[in-house]
């Protein structure tokens, strides 16, 4: 069933949750959505052709509003264009994509809707992301180190606003509390205008909050807490070493070809060179955290080495590289040099 919700002059905010086989932490989602202050929000709810007539009952069961269900009778096999297929049928003025196995909490649309509100300029309002893990408990900074994500995050929180530029440059540099952009608020127009989310793995987000900030505004919403489950499969970390290789060239592709930021960089020619090599450094130095770390202990010695030149060559990543298995080699000698004297 559809109904278009609008409450005043509130404006309605899809909020869309695809969803392929899993279905056991929707309830959970579906719960916080129900528990929103704000009015106006249209809930589109898309099966990506693995559920059976169960998925709209437990919608039904969880979720008392009205709400929008679509599915595809076929499976899409690109994550982004089912994204796409809901930017499509969302009804909303605004567009928050959810996943099914996290959690807002009750200010979550009224905040981003506000932030988007009082500043035509800003083209996308970023949550304040939490983590829990994979059972819902919510993860404190000293735990952030036993689960995929990394080493613990104690960095300071974004302005409430900042420009497009400020945005990349604490984002790579690290300087602020980022951790996902795969849930934030953004005029639905624009992501439809902008072509959607680009067919990638991981990153398709992150292209997003990229098009529509550069040239404008983002504003960070403290207020606005999102609950982002904390595991492998849900951050993307299952995919091989060479299928994210292969994302990173998409990126890189991207970043020179998309027509939003090739229109940035003709009418900032100061600042895109900027842009431009900050992102790709954030792209190889994921790729280069990942081979040293989680790739090793997944792959064999040889497999390991020959990931480790996957990437399109990029000067910095195989300068650091090349200075990188030197130490290693050099490392393997001496060990192998005291075991010979002993």
């Amino acid at each position: 069933m559809t109904e278009n919700m609008s409450v005043g002059d509130a404006p309605l905010v899809t909020v869309a949750i695809p969803l392929y086989k899993r279905l056991r932490f929707l309830p959970q989602c579906l719960q916080s959505l129900a528990a929103q202050d704000y009015p106006a929000i249209e809930l589109l709810v898309s099966d990506n052709g693995e559920n059976g007539p169960e998925l709209r009952d437990l919608v039904a069961e969880h979720y008392p509003r009205p709400f929008t269900y679509r599915r595809n009778d076929v499976s899409e096999p690109a994550m982004s264009r089912h994204f796409n297929q809901l930017v499509d049928c969302a009804q909303g003025e605004y567009f928050v994509l959810l996943c099914d196995d996290d959690k807002v909490e009750p200010g979550f649309v009224s905040s981003l809707i506000t932030a988007m509100e009082s500043d035509p300029e800003v083209g996308v309002a970023i949550p304040h992301v939490k983590l829990m893990d994979e059972g819902g408990k919510p993860l404190e900074s000293e735990e952030y180190a036993a689960v995929p994500y990394g080493r613990p995050d104690l960095k300071k929180l974004p302005p409430p606003v900042m420009t497009g530029l400020d945005l990349v440059r604490g984002w790579v540099s690290g300087e602020y509390r980022f951790k996902t952009f795969i849930t934030t608020m953004a005029r639905t127009s624009e992501i439809a205008s902008g072509g959607g989310y680009p067919v990638m793995v991981t990153g398709d987000d992150d292209a997003i909050v990229l098009r529509l900030s550069l040239g404008r505004k983002a504003a960070f919403c403290e207020e606005a807490v999102f609950w982002n489950r904390a595991y492998v499969t849900s951050g993307g970390l299952e995919i091989s070493a060479w299928e994210l290789a292969g994302d990173i060239r998409t990126w890189l592709d991207f970043l020179d070809s998309d027509p939003w930021l090739r229109r940035y960089a003709y009418e900032h020619p100061d600042t895109w060179p900027e842009v431009r090599g900050l992102m790709r450094q954030k792209a190889w130095r994921t790729y280069r955290h990942r081979w040293k770390t989680m790739y090793r202990d997944r792959l064999s010695t040889g497999e390991w080495l020959r990931a480790g030149f996957a990437l399109p060559y990029i000067p910095e990543y195989y300068a650091w590289l090349s200075r990188f298995l030197v130490r290693q080699g050099l490392s393997t000698t001496k060990r192998r040099l005291r075991g010979e004297r002993a």
